[in-house]
């Protein structure tokens, strides 16, 4: 369900959080090297969430490197996970294929496509209620 690079970053958060905490930035190849992960897998979701004001960077200088623009206790993981993933909501037939063949005429009537969203629904909301500061220990 989760692309790679925001399962990543899930992880990376952790680590993320440690620095806020201490009022540092975390450098890519640090949080790389303490998930065992190659920094470039990781940067396109650490570039993501700048872009969406989840972290604030600084590239070169005495201090290079990243920390979330809020404390952690104020950032969901839902947060991450709707900053890097296009939509957390199943695809009708229709939108993966116009031309699909279906005697359905509206996609909510449709029981596999509301199964599934009434499901992503659930999850949606119990990750909105999980903090990054759940994380640090």
């Amino acid at each position: 369900m989760l692309r790679q690079s925001t399962r990543l970053m899930l992880i990376a958060s952790i680590h993320l959080a440690h620095g806020y905490n201490e009022r540092k930035k975390i450098p890519a190849p640090y949080i790389a090297e303490k998930c065992n992960i190659n920094p470039r897998a990781l940067m396109p979701a650490l570039r993501r969430l700048t872009q969406v004001g989840i972290l604030n960077s600084k590239v070169g200088g005495i201090e290079p490197g990243f920390i979330f623009a809020k404390k952690p206790s104020e950032i969901s993981m839902y947060d991450i996970i709707n900053a890097l993933e296009d939509n957390m909501r199943m695809t009708s037939c229709r939108e993966l294929n116009a031309e699909i063949k279906c005697d359905i005429e509206n996609c909510d009537d449709c029981a596999v496509y509301k199964i599934i969203n009434t499901g992503i629904s659930k999850i949606v909301d119990d990750l909105k209620k999980i903090t990054l500061s759940e994380h640090i220990k």
